[in-house]
């Protein structure tokens, strides 16, 4: 089933006890840094264009930086790739409609293959769509991946989609290129679709993130479903801006399903995103504060922890099983001040057991203060 979202849950959780003064919250993976500027004056200047439906495909120049951007990110043959890509209002709502749209293509199969803990929409489409939402616990051994050599051959053929998220949230893991061929031939080999999602890619450490989209590009981008936004990237959840890419004839059939049923993206929004895909100077600035903050929280926090800064993303994944569960140990740090998520909470349970119980997730979004006290207060409640 689907439960209540994490952050409602932890909301729940904590109701009973009483809020410290100044307390930190790293709950929530909301960007704090600035949402460049330049934009404001673009959706100024197109202002008059909130009086109009927009297309629910795109405005004539949305796709054009993306498809170079792509191009030159993911070493692609050519950057014309327009009519592989559709605008869509965040990823959030992207992933759900593409989840729809595979469950529609492979109506004779039966199962969403999901890794355990993950991004909690993920799970909605199997649950409305009465289709099992298989969920296989990762570990670290795996690199925080579904070990696909554990997948027997009967339950790929009654897959519909594979969710993959790299960077993972809530781990930070990178998948390598031999796992996302691997990966990739088993979807040719018994149809179904890599649902992508890859809003973390901009934010790694050391080595950019492979894509799915470098291994589809042999196959015309065959089986997949890749999504991205301007949430992470940009520091710009409210504009509610992103991209699904993938097959031409995938791609269609996605506008076909969104043009009756999902918001569209505003016009002067789409021309806004345009600049902020073709503009790689804020993204530079931005990776690299987030590198700050965990260079600061690997440096301070207690090697009883045995924490190693992960390749991307901005959540820390703490092994927290020495000192209670991860709900007595949200309780603890909130009690002293700082709010995060119980790993549990970003999981379900199969057989009474997830791997995500024995952790929290920490979001290093605030300010490089507020993670130098996270990491006083972490160390100084688990002991």
């Amino acid at each position: 089933m689907v439960s209540l979202s994490p952050f409602q849950r932890t909301r729940d959780l904590l109701s009973n006890y009483p809020e410290k003064d100044g307390w930190i919250d790293m709950s929530i993976g909301s960007p704090k840094h600035e949402i460049p500027s330049f934009i404001k004056e673009i959706i100024c200047d197109n202002f008059t264009e909130f009086q109009n439906y927009p297309s629910a495909n795109s405005n004539p120049n949305f796709g054009i930086n993306i498809s170079k951007w792509l191009s030159r990110r993911h070493n692609l043959k050519t950057d014309d790739h327009t009519s592989n890509i559709l605008p869509i209002s965040g990823s959030r709502e992207g992933l759900f409609f593409g989840s729809l749209l595979a469950k529609k293509l492979q109506d004779n199969k039966s199962i969403f293959i999901l890794p355990n803990p993950f991004y909690p929409v993920y799970a909605t489409t199997g649950y409305y769509t009465d289709r099992e939402n298989l969920t296989i616990n990762v570990s670290e051994e795996d690199n925080f991946f579904i070990n696909l050599g554990m997948v027997d051959a009967n339950t790929w053929s009654q897959t519909i989609a594979f969710y993959l998220c790299s960077p993972s949230n809530p781990q930070g893991s990178i998948a390598s290129l031999e796992y996302l061929e691997e990966l990739y031939e088993k979807s040719l080999r018994y149809n179904f679709i890599i649902i992508a999602d890859e809003c973390y890619s901009e934010i790694y450490r050391d080595e950019a993130p492979h894509s799915i989209i470098e291994v589809a590009e042999k196959n015309k981008f065959k089986n997949i479903l890749s999504f991205n936004s301007l949430s992470k990237r940009s520091n710009a959840p409210g504009l509610r801006s992103g991209f699904v890419f993938g097959e031409k004839n995938l791609i269609n059939k996605f506008f076909d399903l969104r043009n009756v049923s999902a918001p569209t993206v505003p016009t002067p929004i789409q021309i806004a995103s345009e600049a902020l895909w073709g503009d790689e100077n804020h993204v530079i600035e931005n990776r690299k504060l987030y590198n700050q903050k965990f260079e600061i929280f690997q440096n301070n926090i207690d090697k009883k922890f045995n924490f190693n800064t992960p390749g991307g993303g901005f959540f820390a994944w703490l092994e927290i099983s020495e000192f209670g569960t991860d709900e007595e140990v949200t309780i603890k740090l909130w009690s002293a001040g700082l709010k995060v998520i119980p790993g549990s909470y970003l999981s379900i349970n199969s057989g009474g057991h997830s791997s995500a119980d024995n952790y929290i997730r920490i979001a290093l979004v605030g300010s490089n203060d507020d993670v130098n006290q996270a990491t006083k207060i972490i160390n100084r409640v688990l002991n």
